[in-house]
């Protein structure tokens, strides 16, 4: 028995060959990871410095020799074999900033400043060796993390001129679709999209509107749709109506979507109107949005459940932005 465990023995890794795999895995998996939440990010803020994914991948191929050459250099024992992967995992934070703001520095700095400590002194502490590299990493991991621009609309907003770049319209308009959050960088990216997949009028108010939004600024060709969408933002319901007709017949079923709910709150609240229009499907749909918001005695709550049940109507957005 003893002959058969000691052939076993002989295949099987040593204990510190084996921290160094755990070691190795753990930063190959998490650089993986990382890099694939902030690619976007980091191409669309070196675009303009030729940055490719081939450039990026040339600097994570560095990135992952450095801990190789680290280890050897500061010749650390396997108690501490983590320490050659922090700056590493530094770098990469770094490189995932737009703009390296003073968040990133403090976090970088207390980083290298307690890499360097460690380095000099390497205490002894009364753990486990690879439970001290696991903790190490994972400690380096979250602090990196913060460094990083971690904010969910700048990386929807590098997202979305991604799939613009590549005219994935229907793909940009698919980033950040189940959120309510929108600023106005990504309203008028959406608005790109939408205008040059020929569904502004049928979607932008879909989409979250950004407070005090009253226009469009998309980088797109004038349109007539720009000009009407403008007039909804802005709630001008009587230029809208006065204008509407010298581009679309308003009696056609392919009338915009928006179009027509905007015409139903028109004919409603308006005295005299200047143009005769009809939709039951949409007047119908109009009854249940003013009943459901009279429902409720709090403004607050009456804004709340009417955007789940009438949040990607104008008619919302016309009583509750």
């Amino acid at each position: 028995m003893t002959k058969v465990t000691n052939q076993i023995a002989k295949y099987l890794p040593s204990p510190d060959r084996s921290i160094k795999i755990v070691c190795w895995t753990f930063f190959i998996l998490w650089t993986a990871g990382y890099y694939l939440f902030q690619r976007p990010l980091i191409l669309s803020a070196y675009a303009a410095y030729g940055v490719s994914d081939l450039t990026v991948l040339c600097l994570l191929l560095v990135l992952c020799l450095l801990p190789y050459s680290l280890s050897h250099r500061l010749k650390l024992d396997t108690a501490w074999y983590s320490l050659a992967f922090c700056p590493s995992m530094a770098i990469l934070a770094i490189v995932s900033n737009e703009q390296v703001g003073w968040r990133t520095v403090i976090l970088t700095a207390a980083l290298l400043i307690v890499w360097l400590y460690l380095v000099i002194r390497r205490p002894r502490l009364h753990l486990k060796k690879i439970n001290l590299n696991l903790w190490t990493l994972i400690t380096v991991a979250a602090v990196t993390y913060m460094a990083g621009n971690t904010d969910m609309l700048t990386h929807y907003r590098c997202r979305i001129q991604s799939h613009l770049a590549n005219n994935d319209y229907q793909e940009a308009l698919q980033i950040g679709i189940r959120t309510d959050e929108a600023d106005t960088a990504v309203f008028n990216l959406r608005a790109t999209a939408m205008i040059r997949a020929n569904q502004l009028a049928d979607k932008m108010f879909t989409f979250p509107v950004p407070a005090k939004t009253s226009s469009i600024a998309a980088n797109s060709k004038y349109s007539p749709d720009i000009m009407l969408c403008n007039l909804l933002l802005q709630k001008r319901l009587n230029d809208f109506v006065r204008l509407l007709p010298h581009y679309y017949d308003i009696s056609s079923s392919t009338l915009p979507q928006h179009y027509k709910e905007a015409l139903i709150i028109y004919m409603t609240r308006t005295a005299n109107p200047q143009i005769a229009y009809s939709n039951t499907l949409i007047e119908a749909n109009y009854v249940e949005f003013i009943a459901e918001k009279k429902r409720y005695s709090s403004p607050a709550e009456s804004k709340y459940k009417c955007k789940d049940l009438y949040g990607n109507t104008y008619f919302w957005y016309y009583y509750f932005h």
